[in-house]
């Protein structure tokens, strides 16, 4: 064999093999799963005082990241109940801890002075009860994902967090589950059960679909996949759906992971090209071009019937 063909069948090799690893590499997908507004106390208060989600994340057997609001542990009468249901919350052996504020304030709205206030405020119990257990408290996330109304105030408190050592967490999914869940809870409380069960299926296929976004999403901006953050909260709604959702996942050969593992993933280091308030996606924040960004942001899968249903349930309650 000359020289000249040997080369060129080197190539050819070379080729088919790239090829043959392209589906493998399309099929490399994880995910870690974070829970904001831990937790919530009227849920446990109706439930007997139990707490159903922890009891159904026990048997999943996968790690998970939560969020912490300490103010929600006084929005009943029953402190000392709710003290023992973070208590049981945090000293889960899979759980990773993060606070998530007191109150749940909006940065933007209210400044630096009083949001690093009640940044403070927010893992007075967290801290301790997480040190207790042989854990650290050292993640944060922005409530409603608000980092600053500009630039420089998302600097200022990008370095107050640090100086906490507070790692500020970002997410790449979110499916509007806080929306979903009042309509979920609103046909439970009226009998509807046929209607709540399909708003339950509703709600994961949609976070599939979502799913399937931010995949081809992250990367045209990353120019490979990462690995996923997805947020949702402590309702009733992911008390019945989030196994169904995990489980759907599973099915398309995502691997759970930890929040520590999803964090290292190079994607999260780069920079934001993004200094509003408004808290979308990360992965839409690594795009720089603001026409490319919007566009791939009018792509994005949603369920317009479920919203127009809030806005008519919110109007109501007015």
């Amino acid at each position: 064999m000359t020289k000249h063909l040997r080369n060129i069948c080197m190539r050819l090799l070379a080729t088919v093999a790239y090829a043959l690893a392209l589906p493998a590499h399309a099929q490399e997908r994880s995910v870690a799963i974070t829970i904001d507004d831990v937790p919530n106390v009227h849920l446990y208060e109706a439930d007997g005082h139990s707490s159903r989600l922890l009891k159904k994340l026990d048997s999943l057997n996968l790690p998970i990241a939560i969020f912490i609001n300490e103010g929600h542990l006084k929005q009943n009468q029953d402190l000392e109940q709710n003290k023992r249901l973070l208590q049981s919350w945090i000293s889960k052996s899979y759980m990773t801890i993060g606070n998530h504020s007191y109150s749940h304030p909006n940065y933007g709205e209210i400044g630096f002075d009083a949001f690093k206030e009640d940044v403070l405020k927010g893992e007075e119990l967290s801290r301790k009860m997480a040190g207790d257990v042989g854990k650290k408290l050292e993640y944060f996330r922005f409530p409603f994902n608000g980092m600053g109304k500009d630039s420089t105030e998302q600097a200022r408190m990008r370095d107050f967090l640090t100086e906490h050592q507070y790692i500020s967490t970002p997410f790449t999914v979110e499916s509007e589950d806080w929306l979903f869940t009042q309509l979920y809870e609103k046909a439970l409380k009226e009998g509807k059960f046929e209607e709540a069960k399909a708003i339950g299926n509703r709600y994961v296929d949609l976070s599939l679909k979502l799913f399937d976004h931010f995949e081809g999403v992250a990367i045209k901006a990353t120019g490979k996949p990462i690995k996923q953050i997805y947020l949702c909260h402590d309702n009733q709604l992911n008390t019945d759906y989030l196994p169904v959702l995990v489980q759907k996942l599973k099915e398309k050969q995502y691997r759970m992971v930890s929040l520590d593992e999803a964090m290292a993933d190079p994607a999260y280091k780069l920079p934001l090209h993004y200094h509003g308030n408004w808290g979308f996606s990360w992965v839409y924040r690594w795009v720089k071009d603001v026409s490319e960004r919007r566009s791939l942001m009018q792509k994005e899968p949603s369920d317009k019937e479920a919203q127009q249903a809030y806005e008519a349930l919110t109007k109501s309650k007015k």
